[in-house]
């Protein structure tokens, strides 16, 4: 299974950031070879204000 660098992420966050500023990183490794080891990283869908939490922060899959 993959395995993170750190066991809690938290940031905080400026109100109004702009578009596609960089809000956090995260990094995670996996011990197995090749393919098998290849991690990829995405938010489960939640909801702020009624809103989808995709609406307002994206994760970039191959990079965390």
């Amino acid at each position: 299974a993959a395995v993170f660098a750190e066991e809690r992420y938290s940031a905080r966050l400026a109100e109004n950031n702009a578009a596609g500023a960089l809000v956090l990183t995260v990094r995670a490794t996996d011990a197995d070879w090749g393919q098998n080891a290849r991690v990829r990283y995405r938010l489960s869908e939640g909801r702020v204000r009624g809103a989808p939490l995709s609406s307002y922060v994206s994760v970039r899959a191959e990079t965390g």
